[in-house]
């Protein structure tokens, strides 16, 4: 197809039936252009289409004196099992360079009525910094030009337990750091998936705190923010690596007098800045009861109380 701003082609649209229920349907090998530049788009699909449900619904939503009701358009998940898109290349606003996404894929499960109570999202992508966005000159100053991202990211909840656990979650920023966390929270009852927000708010007061782990790998971060504080100081990295190290420990020096278990940490902060190449675990481990709830008013209010409501444990690793 041409239109007089560009144009585009398109390989293929496909439709897969599995086992006469569900099925796939891909769109391949799109190939377009816009004024910014050019545009291209390997595969994107969508997994495990329920077709019968599908027209079912969509039967319900042909009535536009009748619009759908949020509990049957939410009920739209339910009809699918994922979406994947691969090798997506696209103009990045007006640098005159593309962003880069070699996959997206994205699965959930595990239905509690319309809300899906497991899911994971997988990403692959990179793309130019912006010189005019303020949130990333920082960077930009450093040295870098352009940010690779790789972030798997799951989530589940098991009933008999009660438990929703946030695992696998890895991220890495090529070229800067690599970290993992993985997070758990207890009492979680079935009830908070509810579509109605006055219920799932009033159940989520039952929720606790679980265990908290969260690995930091340095991949040159540490030397791009030591060498980008001496460039705006005028001296030398070690010096300014040295400078750095003294702010984290008199600051974390306050900080242990609330919390004790707070010096290991600044201790190990202090550790990982001085020896670039360093892996850092924190692990916070919830000391009694924590509901979630009065946890983030706290982090809101006071941190440092906060954080007293969990024994702390850190370590540093080459």
């Amino acid at each position: 197809m041409d239109m007089p701003e560009g144009g585009f082609k398109l390989a293929s649209m496909r439709f897969s039936l599995e086992n006469g229920k569900t099925g796939e349907f891909a769109v391949e090998g799109f190939d377009g252009r816009t004024p910014q530049g050019p545009v291209k788009l390997s595969r994107f699909a969508l997994k495990s289409v329920d077709i019968a449900g599908l027209l079912r619904m969509s039967a319900q939503f042909s009535n536009p004196a009748q619009p759908p009701s949020p509990d049957l358009a939410l009920g739209m998940i339910a009809l699918l099992e994922g979406a994947e898109l691969k090798g997506f290349t696209a103009p990045y606003k007006n640098t005159g360079r593309p962003i880069n996404v070699d996959l997206i894929s994205l699965d959930w499960g595990q239905l509690v009525g319309p809300v899906p109570s497991k899911a994971r999202l997988i990403a692959k992508m990179s793309g130019p910094l912006d010189t005019t966005d303020p949130g990333q000159r920082m960077l930009i100053a450093t040295g870098l030009d352009k940010l690779a991202l790789d972030l798997d990211l799951g989530t589940v909840w098991t009933e008999a337990s009660r438990s929703f656990v946030l695992e696998p979650a890895t991220v890495e920023l090529g070229g800067m750091l690599k970290a993992s966390a993985r997070i758990s929270l207890a009492n979680v009852p079935r009830e908070v998936f509810s579509i109605n927000p006055l219920q799932a708010a009033a159940m989520a007061t039952q929720i606790e705190a679980g265990g908290i782990e969260l690995t930091v790998r340095d991949l040159g971060a540490v030397d791009r923010a030591v060498a980008h504080y001496a460039r705006m100081q005028n001296i030398s990295r070690d010096a300014a690596r040295q400078a750095i190290v003294k702010d984290v420990r008199d600051s974390g020096a306050t900080t242990a007098t609330s919390n004790p278990d707070a010096e290991a940490v600044v201790d190990s902060l202090a550790r990982f800045i001085e020896t670039p190449g360093t892996t850092l675990t924190i692990k916070l481990t919830p000391l009694g009861k924590v509901p979630v709830m009065q946890l983030f008013e706290l982090l809101q209010t006071d941190p440092l109380l906060a954080l007293a409501q969990f024994r702390l444990e850190t370590t540093t690793a080459l």
